[in-house]
């Protein structure tokens, strides 16, 4: 008897999950599929639909076998045909991955590739047309409708898990992917196992696992039957991401996509049981997915930003894999910090919660200069020395981030207790012939770093000396030169002002200060500098400048800018500068409604201060936060609803996310993930005015609210329970009223509401 590869198809061994397990009282085993010769759980479907080919005698040995396929269905044919003697043509969409590719041409296959946005339909109904049209060239085994695909998994991995496994499955958890596996395995388990519940893992719309399917997303197989399915869970691309790299630390498996969507599924299931076993399939390998993101040994974060000093929006790759570094340009402590000011502060506080949603941990640091003009000039009118004039502002500022909701940075260095490096620093440059030093101030030399002004994109030749620099021109060798450190005034001299070095009683310029305490606490060249237009010349430049020449290297990956906020007037006060967070909240403007106002716009778009910009950022924030409180209390009621169907609100709530994720990732684009979120609250509301919220719905949905809020931090939740059964009847009583379209009666109720401290909001409710 002759023996080839295609005797050893089947029979793939079942192991136990062990660390993985939630429930010590059910047995998970999985059935390792990869462990097919052709590396995948299709390699059973492959062989099924040639012998019935064959039997048929439609294929014949004139004809070329052709297949639409994602990768792993054809790898199984490959290996088929390559042992009969068969010619192959696979189409497939050119975004499979590499791996695939390859063991497909290394097996004799030819390959189709159709265009990536068109996915598996493409590839589909190329094979359709290329079979229709050259009928006496070609055999399309066809698995989307082909019943030998669902006929493997009844004749093969249904009878060897039920021999595999100590007793029957409570539960059999499969991906979907073309329908096969989970359709064979139903039918077996029906008729063998009756009370075995059949669970399908099937990604989201959206989604971006390779090798599965949503059935609403490109054509429906006409071999999947969704009634066989006892339940259907929809699981979120990172889960399963998440879930395969766990199964390869915790369980020693190696897995793809499609087996830690599975796998996540499992979990999930495994908790709803008390006792039982339950098997999970893994259809294939992890080598297969090895040019993909899965197993990134540098964690990627998706995220791209615009850089100032190329001036282009890019790909953002972290310095290092396991810490993402950004300094802000912190403030200078001699006054209350207005309104506009804090906008480089929320915008970096988006970055970094954006980035900590992302499981990356963030090195943040905020230097804070309490030692300049302008505080030792502050000091000097108070009548006190720079320590006690700066301390209430510091303090102030500190209030002020925790009001706007901004999330503390790992360090908040003060310029005066670094004087000591930024003397080492200077140091560094003299000896590097980088600065010089005329009449006891020290200066850098601009000349001698060939980049100056890339940053900025300044032409040195153009740089408006006394305007745009600091002007000694009877001192500096080059009056575009800038300070390193300045000698004090006599009069400063007097009052103690000044740092002693060896160059005399001196104070650093604002760019050694920054540069100093950048490169201390993060090292160069770090992962972002932030901070806003108006610093990039000269501040932004210098400080560019001044690591280049002590490193060698650049400062920062990428710099961030955000444009300046202009203001209308319109609030009483002269200028911006008049307005602070306490001067608006006396003017009735909360807190809550600053940080959605200073979020609201994207941060390389200028910003307008007015009244008309805070109420309409108060009533959309208003919005949002009156249907959290309408699910709060849809959440603690008991009302009956009428059944949505099986996973829609977890795909609404998967479609907010990734809305809002995807325009995040792509340079924080804050008004398209908003606008996704106020799409998905408009959506809520005409599901609550319908009575489509279940309990269970409006908890699923805060718990999406308020994951999202993670990042935006503008939300309210926890509201105060108005659901008193009086309510209760005054509401229900208004409604009908409002159907009936007795104005009257409804605006009585209305006013009986607002006498009780009800607030009544009627949601506009559109028709079918």
């Amino acid at each position: 008897m002759t023996v080839t590869i295609l005797d050893a198809v089947g029979n793939t061994p079942v192991v136990e999950i062990q660390q993985m397990n939630p429930n010590p009282g059910v047995r998970m085993f999985a059935k390792l599929e990869y462990m097919n010769p052709g590396g995948s759980i299709k390699d059973r479907a492959a062989l099924y639909m040639i012998q019935a080919g064959e039997a048929s005698g439609r294929l014949t040995k004139d004809k070329t076998v052709i297949e639409a396929t994602s990768g792993n269905t054809g790898i199984g044919l490959a290996m088929v045909c390559a042992v009969k003697g068969f010619r192959l043509a696979l189409t497939m969409a050119e975004n499979a991955s590499e791996e695939r590719k390859r063991i497909l041409k290394a097996r004799g296959a030819k390959i189709i590739l159709t265009p990536k946005h068109l996915g598996s339909d493409g590839a589909i109904e190329e094979a359709y047309r290329l079979a229709r049209e050259n009928p006496e060239k070609y055999f399309i085994t066809d698995q989307y409708n082909n019943p030998a695909n669902w006929q493997a998994h009844y004749h093969t991995t249904g009878p060897e898990i039920m021999a595999q496994v100590p007793e029957k499955p409570a539960s059999v958890v499969a991906s979907v992917g073309t329908s096969g596996t989970l359709m064979g395995l139903s039918r077996y388990f029906r008729e063998h196992s009756p009370k075995t519940r059949m669970v399908c893992a099937e990604p989201f719309l959206g989604h971006g696992i390779q090798g599965l399917k949503n059935m609403k997303e490109s054509y429906t197989p006409e071999i999947y039957d969704k009634t066989r399915l006892d339940k259907i869970l929809n699981i979120d691309d990172a889960l399963a991401f998440d879930t395969a790299r766990q199964l390869a630390v915790k369980e020693g498996l190696f897995v793809g996509m499609s087996a830690g969507a599975a796998m996540a599924a499992a979990i999930q299931e495994a908790q709803t049981l008390e006792k039982g076993v339950v098997v999970v399939i893994f259809p294939d390998s992890g080598e297969r997915y090895l040019s993909t993101s899965l197993f990134s040994v540098q964690q990627k974060v998706p995220l791209h930003l615009f850089d100032t000093r190329s001036g282009k929006k890019q790909p953002f790759k972290p310095v290092k894999p396991d810490t993402i570094s950004i300094y802000t340009c912190g403030p200078t402590v001699y006054q209350r910090l207005d309104p506009g000011s804090f906008r480089r502060y929320v915008f970096t506080d988006l970055l970094v919660r954006y980035l900590a949603f992302h499981k990356v941990d963030v090195n943040h640091v905020i230097n804070i200069t309490d030692y300049d003009d302008r505080t030792i000039d502050g000091a000097n009118r108070a009548g006190q020395d720079v320590v006690e004039f700066t301390r209430p502002y510091i303090q102030a500022f500190h209030q002020d981030l925790q009001r706007l909701k901004i999330r503390p940075a790992q360090a908040f260095p003060r310029v005066s207790a670094h004087f000591n490096d930024m003397a080492d620093l200077t140091r560094k440059l003299l000896d590097k012939g980088y600065a010089y030093e005329k009449l006891h101030s020290v200066y850098f030399d601009i000349s001698k770093v060939a980049e100056y002004g890339h940053l900025s994109k300044m032409d040195i030749q153009k740089i408006r000396v006394g305007a745009t620099v600091d002007l000694d021109e009877y001192e500096k060798q080059n009056p575009r030169d800038f300070t390193l450190f300045k000698r004090v005034r006599l009069s400063e001299l007097r009052r103690g002002i000044g740092v002693k070095t060896e160059w005399g009683q001196v104070r650093p310029s604002l760019h050694l200060q920054c540069a100093t305490l950048s490169m201390l606490f993060l090292g160069v060249p770090f992962d972002i500098h932030a901070g806003s237009r108006e610093l990039v010349f000269p501040h932004h430049e210098n400080e560019r400048a001044i690591a280049r020449a002590a490193q060698d290297r650049e400062l920062a990956h990428v710099w961030l800018h955000c444009d300046p906020v202009q203001y209308d007037g319109s609030l009483g006060a002269a200028s911006i500068h008049d307005l602070t967070l306490d001067t608006l909240a006396d003017l009735g403007w909360d807190d809550g409604t600053i940080r959605f106002w200073l979020l609201s716009g994207h941060y390389r778009r200028g910003l307008m201060l007015s009244e008309r910009s805070l109420t309409d950022a108060r009533a959309t924030l208003n919005r949002i936060n009156r249907c959290i409180a309408l699910l709060e209390q849809l959440r603690s009621g008991g009302d009956q609803v009428k059944d949505l169907p099986p996973g829609e609100i977890d795909q609404l709530m998967y479609d907010i996310r990734q809305g809002i994720l995807t325009a995040l990732a792509d340079d924080l684009k804050v008004s398209a993930a908003l606008a996704a979120l106020l799409a998905g609250i408009k959506t809520i509301n005409t599901l609550i005015s319908r009575h489509r919220i279940s309990n269970r719905d409006a908890d699923l949905i805060l718990s999406g609210l308020q994951e999202m809020d993670r990042i935006f931090q503008v939300c309210e939740f926890n509201h105060q329970p108005i659901c008193s059964q009086q309510v209760k009847d005054l509401l229900r009583q208004r409604q009908a009223a409002r159907e009936n379209k007795d104005w009257a009666t409804a605006d009585q109720l209305r006013g009986q509401l607002v006498a009780m401290g009800i607030s009544v909001h009627d949601q506009k409710v559109e028709t079918d």
